[in-house]
């Protein structure tokens, strides 16, 4: 049996809502997660992703990063894997996003402006 994959995914700014909308409309199964710290930390809501098999549901959220992303110009995302190399999501196909999610350890995701 393979062991469970498991991507954290931070939240900031106005991203929380349409991105775990997003992530509903293509039935990815997240949860809340908690952290804990004892020094300062950024203001960011984290969600987990788990996957049991290496390639789902990285293909579905791969979608949903390279959509999420065009939608409006304010969305960043970057996606950083288990040896700490830094990808910034923007240009990326979704082939190209899923091989980097295979290797993914945190996605930060960020919208600068609200949908207000």
């Amino acid at each position: 049996m393979k062991k469970a994959l498991v991507i954290s995914v931070a939240l900031f700014k106005d991203s929380e809502k349409s991105f775990l909308a997003a992530l509903d409309e293509k039935g990815i199964i997240h949860s809340r997660g908690q952290t804990f710290s004892t020094g300062p930390q950024a203001s960011s809501i984290v969600e987990a992703i788990t996957a049991i098999s290496e390639a789902m549901p990285w293909n579905a959220l791969a979608k949903v990063i390279v959509e999420w992303i065009k939608a409006r110009k304010s969305r960043k995302i970057i996606i950083t894997t288990e040896d700490n190399r830094i990808f910034h999501a923007e240009g990326y196909s979704v082939k190209e996003i899923e091989k980097i999610l295979s290797e993914a350890v945190n996605v930060t995701v960020i919208d600068t402006k609200s949908d207000n």
